[in-house]
């Protein structure tokens, strides 16, 4: 609140018996003789000012501090009012205004003098003025706000009943924009609905539709109102004006410890799909085949079964699991990913199960439930071990970040709410529900109930409400999601309510598979990416890395998995085959004669030998020699049957190197002991032959000393 100097000044030359109706009067009251101007006021009315260029200004804008006329013919020889004790004046101007509109932020005077540098740094360095709701007495006294102008002079020289019958507003509406509000002293601009003053005077029209919970789905900005609607599928209610989805009816399915029940959301009434199961946990579905996905503890698998009455078989789809958290279908690019408190894991599969991959298996402590959005192609997930926090990451496992870990404790339940793109939690140590956006910001807390949010697991967001399981509660509740207003509960007296989905399918909304529009051709998994050229990854087994070229699977990683714990049923590199190599071991016989042994002949020596031996009439040599010729023929078969599993060995690691190695020189060892074996072997008969205690006749000294002739060119030939 403020009185104009300008105002003041112009009363104060009126008083002085100046005629308004002649303009050169007002002229001479208001600013004195102008150089220039003599030629009169031809072609302006008579309350303008005449400039040197030819224009007409108002002629309560002549001396105001800013150029009306373009030509600064109405700001010359301007006579300078002084201000009052408590008042500033604007630089090159006659225009006052309160000391207290100094350094606010708003640009008061037409220079911006008012809101300089060096002047809001030495007023900052001076002690403390009058507050908002006191008056300022010219002699500096602070008094109350309500006590000027009370017929009472509260001020020491009287200043707060000075001016007091005066209606600023009649005089160019205050120069307030819309509504001038006359006051006992001084006066303020007031603006209408969906207006704001963005300075003293001025009303601007405001963007309503920054608060993102004025309307359930879209809002429209209008010129100082809004307009709320709704997005294709949905439907305004006449009533609530709230967003309805149209179709079918939409209901709810809840894991019931050792059966399946399917709840009406409208009619609170509910039937059982599925029963004599073991420990049924964590829940999603893919909405498009009416198929839903559960955990089972104590089973230690996850299982499916179509929803549709006419074929509900239920079915493993995969095993090995310890303690799944949490699981959620991808349904535009049909994989499951589930999380594993118990293998601290998270991981992805195929939903029939047959290829599986982990995504993730450092720095998850107890992880838990978890949500996925293909359309902007990330997953959240919620850790509730020490330190809690909830993370994001690409579906491909890229970018993980934490999104929240601050004014959390143990969040057990999320859900995406894939229309106002936030994330929602049930934080079950706190006993609270909460909402963030899609970057971790602007948090803020839905409601808190001890009763209701005893023990939360399962959550889902539809339309307006946010529906949630409660296992000490044993029952399943509803609540307004921006305001956590009307509780309703829709199921209760369970046996031990845990994972919880809403079925309708506008739930899934249909977006862009990359994957097929790209036509990405990948050996093993395909999966959307962000932060890619491509918008999709391909994924290979554990243990495995893609290739230069990004879609086949390439070398080993020292971290392997069996083919079939991974539900693959051939190693990639026998699908690709690599009959170059193939044909180099096949090729490579004089090599494999070596790490045999035979270092001294090659396999047309061994024939030659054996001749030899067979024209000695050797035959233990040649006997010994075709066991040769039989483990060599052996070995060749081996070749080539390693041939067809088609080794590289430029892929094999250290490991394996060295077993190859170990094998080579075991086999040299057995060699060299046989050769050594064969000789203690040949000298012995020699000696049984030759050294017999029977006197030898003639004859048979003859034949012995053939034989030993024979047993030299044998160890000849050894």
């Amino acid at each position: 609140m403020w009185i104009p100097g300008s105002l003041l000044s112009l009363g104060l030359g009126l008083s002085l018996g100046l005629s308004l109706g002649l303009g050169a009067g007002l002229q001479l009251a208001v600013a004195g003789p102008l150089s220039g101007s003599g030629h009169g006021y031809e072609g302006c009315s008579e309350n303008e000012f005449l400039c040197r260029n030819g224009h007409c200004v108002s002629a309560m804008m002549l001396c105001n501090g800013i150029d009306d006329c373009n030509d600064q013919s109405d700001e010359r020889n301007c006579s300078v009012a002084a201000c009052g004790l408590h008042e500033f004046q604007c630089s090159n101007s006659t225009v006052c205004i309160p000391k207290y509109q100094l350094c606010d932020g708003n640009h008061d005077c037409a220079s911006g003098t008012d809101e300089s540098d060096h002047l809001c740094e030495e007023k900052a360095m001076q002690p403390g003025s009058c507050g908002e709701l006191e008056f300022i007495c010219r002699s500096g006294q602070c008094i109350e706000l309500q006590s000027a102008c009370d017929n009472f002079p509260d001020c020491s020289d009287g200043s707060d009943e000075v001016n007091c019958n005066r209606n600023e507003c009649l005089e160019a509406n205050g120069k307030c924009s819309d509504y001038c509000w006359d006051l006992p002293l001084g006066y303020e601009c007031a603006c209408p609905t969906g207006l704001d003053l963005i300075n003293h005077f001025i009303c601007d029209d405001v963007d309503d539709c920054r608060n993102s919970d004025l309307c359930d789905q879209i809002c429209v900005n209008l010129h100082g109102s809004y307009l709320c609607d709704c997005y294709q599928g949905y439907q305004k209610n006449p009533h609530t004006g709230t967003c309805q989805a149209t179709g079918e009816e939409p209901f709810m399915i809840v894991t019931n410890h050792r059966d399946i029940k399917r709840i009406n959301m409208n009619r609170m009434e509910y039937l059982e799909i599925a029963d004599g199961l073991d420990n049924a946990r964590a829940l999603s579905l893919d909405i498009s085949s009416s198929t839903i996905y559960w955990s089972d503890e104590t089973r230690r698998g996850i299982f499916r079964m179509s929803i549709d009455q006419n074929r509900r078989d239920i079915r493993q789809i995969l095993g090995d699991v310890q303690r799944v958290g949490g699981i959620a279908v991808d349904w535009i690019y049909s994989h499951i990913y589930w999380t594993d408190s118990g293998a601290k894991t998270l991981s992805l599969a195929t939903l029939d199960g047959l290829k599986r991959k982990t995504l993730f298996s450092k720095n998850l402590m107890e992880p838990a439930a978890i949500a996925v959005d293909p359309e902007s192609s990330f997953l959240y997930w919620a850790d509730i071990g020490e330190p809690p926090k909830i993370e994001k990451a690409g579906l491909n496992g890229a970018g993980r970040r934490i999104l929240v870990n601050i004014g959390i404790e143990k969040p057990t339940a999320i859900a995406l709410d894939h229309i106002k793109k936030r994330l929602y939690w049930a934080d079950s140590g706190l006993h609270e529900l909460f909402y963030t956006d899609l970057n971790g910001q602007r948090q803020s807390s839905v409601f808190h109930s001890q009763k209701y949010l005893a023990n939360p697991f399962g959550l889902a967001v539809f339309e307006d409400c946010a529906y949630w399981s409660d296992v000490e509660g044993k029952a399943v509740y509803s609540a307004n999601k921006f305001t956590g207003t009307n509780v309703k509960v829709l199921a209760s007296d369970l046996t031990e309510p845990r994972g919880l989905v809403v079925f309708h399918k506008l739930m899934q909304p249909i977006v862009l598979n990359w994957c097929v529009r790209e036509h990405a051709a990948c050996e093993y998994l395909c999966v959307p990416a962000p932060y890619t050229d491509q918008n999709y990854a391909c994924l290979c087994p554990d243990g495995m890395i893609p290739d230069s070229t990004g879609h086949t699977c390439g070398k080993e990683t020292n971290s392997s998995t069996p083919s079939q714990e991974r539900g693959d049923s051939s190693t990639p590199s026998q699908e690709r085959g690599d009959s170059s190599t193939s044909s180099q071991e096949r090729g490579d016989s004089s090599t494999s004669s070596q790490e045999r042994g035979d270092s001294s002949t090659s396999s047309q020596d061994r024939e030659d030998s054996s001749t030899s031996s067979q024209e000695r009439g050797d035959s233990s040599t040649s006997s010994q020699e075709r066991e040769d010729s039989g483990t060599s023929s052996q070995e060749r078969s081996d070749s080539g049957t390693s041939s067809q599993e088609e080794i590289d060995p430029d892929h094999l690691d250290a490991v394996s190197v060295g077993i190859i190695a170990l094998i080579v020189v075991l086999i040299g060892i057995v060699m060299c002991c046989a050769a050594v074996h064969w000789r203690m072997i040949l000298g012995h008969v020699k000696i049984s032959r030759c050294y017999s205690p029977v006197h030898l006749n003639a004859e048979n000294s003859m034949i012995c000393n053939g034989q030993r002739m024979d047993s030299v060119s044998q160890q000849s030939l050894l």
